[in-house]
């Protein structure tokens, strides 16, 4: 099992490439530094929660969308103004997502000590994926989320509920992230 260390180093080290060339989300190294914290964890990937436009003609039609606007910390008004001006080959769509990670724990003890505490702070959508030569993956993920469909003819005082409810959910996504990364810590 000696290579399951390594492959934990290499992962810890790309978090700081990762940082280094702007692709890590802005509020997500804390948590990742209590994932690494566990002996026997390390983070393959990761999302601390974020909100997006995208052109489509359904919110999970991934293949046939684009991304016209994403951000990790929020939106206002005006930005959300601004995509829409813009108008779209199909239909836009704000989509608020919750933090989720995919990480690699080395024994099923460990999955199941990690499923305990990442549901225990609302992480409830998270499980056991698979096994492979990097140990057991897990997916944890919160239920956070928000799909609304947005219309390219809607003026910007509509857009205001839709903008604070939007960035509530994000809110109440990143305040678990934060319980998150207390009870990683706390669990050691």
């Amino acid at each position: 099992m000696e290579q399951w260390y390594v492959k934990k180093e290499k992962a810890y080290q790309r978090i700081f490439k990762d940082r280094e060339i702007g692709y890590l989300d802005p509020d997500i190294l804390p948590t990742l530094q209590a994932f690494f914290s566990w002996p026997n964890l390390f983070t393959k990937s990761s999302c601390s929660g974020r909100i997006t436009v995208i052109d489509a003609h359904m919110p999970w039609d991934r293949k046939n969308s684009t991304v016209v606007f994403k951000d990790h910390l929020g939106i206002t008004s005006n930005q959300l103004d601004a995509v829409v001006e813009k108008g779209a080959l199909r239909k836009l769509w704000l989509i608020v997502q919750g933090p989720i990670f995919h990480v690699y724990a080395k024994t099923l003890d460990d999955v199941w000590k990690l499923l305990q505490v990442s549901r225990s702070v609302g992480f409830k959508h998270s499980g056991l994926l698979t096994k492979n030569s990097n140990g057991y993956l897990v997916e944890v993920r919160s239920g956070v989320r928000m799909d609304h469909l947005l219309y390219d003819r809607s003026p910007l005082s509509e857009f205001g509920p839709v903008v604070s409810v939007a960035n509530e959910v994000l809110k109440r996504g990143k305040e678990r992230l934060f319980s998150l990364t207390q009870a990683l810590k706390d669990s050691i």
